[in-house]
C-alpha cells in the first residue's frame, strides 16, 4: 500500500469513527457491542494487531491487561520492545463495561482468558484481527486506512502532548 496522509487519522476522522461505533453499539446488538470495545482499546492503546490479539485478563501470559488498575503490559511485541500503558478514565470504563457485561455473552468467554473473542468464540489470530478492523474501517468510510493508523494516531497524539515517543 503506497504511503500517504490518507492512511492517517485526523483528529476528527477519529472522533467519528468513535461516534458512529458509539451510536451503532448503543444500538444493543452483542457484535456492535464488541466491536466499539475494539475499536476503543485499539484507539486508546496504540498496540499492534498482534498484541491485541494476544491480550490477556491474565497477568501470567505475557501482554495482559489489568482492569483494577488500568494498566496494560505488553512483553511479548515486535522487536523485543516491551512497556506498561496506562488507560484514560474513559476508555478503562468502556472495557470494564465490556468485560463485565458484553464479554460473557460472548461463547467460550468464561474458559478463553484472551481478552477480545471472534463472534464464534475463538482466540483471534494476528491477521484475522487484522481483517476485522480493516473491515470496520471500511464499513463506517475509512476504507484507506488500516489497523495500523491506530497506532499511528495513538503515536501522534502522545507527540503532540510532548511524550518522548520512545
Amino acid at each position: 500500500m503506497k504511503r500517504t496522509a490518507d492512511r492517517f487519522f485526523t483528529d476528527g476522522q477519529m472522533r467519528d469513527l468513535l461516534s458512529q461505533l458509539r451510536r451503532r453499539a448503543g444500538q444493543g446488538r452483542l457484535t456492535d457491542r464488541v466491536d466499539y470495545s475494539l475499536v476503543t482499546f485499539a484507539w486508546a492503546t496504540g498496540c499492534r494487531a498482534s498484541e491485541i490479539a494476544s491480550m490477556s485478563l491474565n497477568r501470567a501470559q505475557p501482554n495482559w491487561i489489568d482492569l483494577q488498575s488500568g494498566l496494560i503490559t505488553i512483553t511479548d511485541a515486535k522487536w523485543d520492545s516491551r512497556g506498561t500503558l496506562p488507560l484514560d478514565a474513559a476508555s478503562l470504563r468502556i472495557l470494564r463495561r465490556y468485560v463485565r457485561d458484553i464479554r460473557p455473552l460472548i461463547r467460550n468467554a468464561a474458559v478463553l482468558d484472551r481478552f477480545f473473542l471472534t463472534k464464534t468464540g475463538h482466540p483471534y489470530t494476528s491477521n484475522k484481527l487484522t481483517q476485522k478492523l480493516r473491515l470496520l474501517l471500511t464499513r463506517y468510510g475509512f476504507e484507506s486506512k488500516s489497523a495500523h493508523s491506530f497506532r499511528h494516531f495513538f503515536c501522534t497524539d502522545l507527540f503532540r502532548r510532548g511524550a518522548h515517543l520512545h
